[in-house]
């Protein structure tokens, strides 16, 4: 009997699993096919270039837009290699300049923590869009659990939610059972 409620909780808990499994899944597919949420992407910030402004841990939901649109000042989102490996990193930083060359514009940036200007430049094609708003400190969490750390700490705590679900929802069921016995077994005495 031991062993079966054992299985069906192991059961259980892989239900559970996948269940979250799906919803993250679902979430992920709406806000990336479905208009209008698919034109804005989020961002976690790592470092303290646009502090007091935007801080490292805050999320940045940023909104595509034509490249004609953007003004100096405007607050974007864009790709450049900034360690020089050939893998492009995301920035969020001030346009500090606007410059046209052969009918393709080239943007100058520059952080707030500084009034010196990127050593890179932008080209249209660089850009991903402009900052709407953040939502403060909730990045942290999702760094803690992007590192492997992190990971671990989710699925420890998945699995101990789970079984503590298990365990208070099936006294209750046996709570329920046993008054039925005992409610059946009063009946045939009477």
């Amino acid at each position: 009997m031991k062993k079966n409620r054992y299985k069906k909780e192991i059961i259980d808990t892989i239900k559970f699993i996948l269940l979250l499994i799906v919803i993250v899944v679902v979430f992920k597919l709406v806000f990336t096919y479905v208009p209008p949420l698919n034109k804005y992407d989020l961002y976690v910030i790592k470092t303290d270039s646009m502090d007091p402004i935007i801080l490292p841990g805050d999320i940045v939901v940023i909104k595509e837009i034509d490249s004609g649109d953007i003004k100096v000042g405007d607050i974007m989102a864009f790709h450049v290699d900034i360690n020089g490996d050939n893998v492009d990193d995301v920035v969020v930083h001030y346009i500090a300049e606007i410059n046209s060359n052969n009918n393709e514009l080239i943007f100058k940036t520059k952080p707030h923590v500084s009034e010196l200007h990127d050593r890179w430049t932008i080209e249209e094609q660089d850009l991903i869009g402009i900052y709407t708003y953040q939502v403060n400190y909730l990045g942290k969490i999702i760094m803690f659990a992007q590192s492997w750390v992190g990971k671990i700490i989710l699925v420890a705590d998945v699995i101990i939610i789970s079984v503590i679900y298990d365990v208070l929802f099936s006294k209750k069921k046996k709570t329920k059972i046993k008054g039925k016995k005992d409610d059946i077994e009063n009946i045939s005495v009477k």
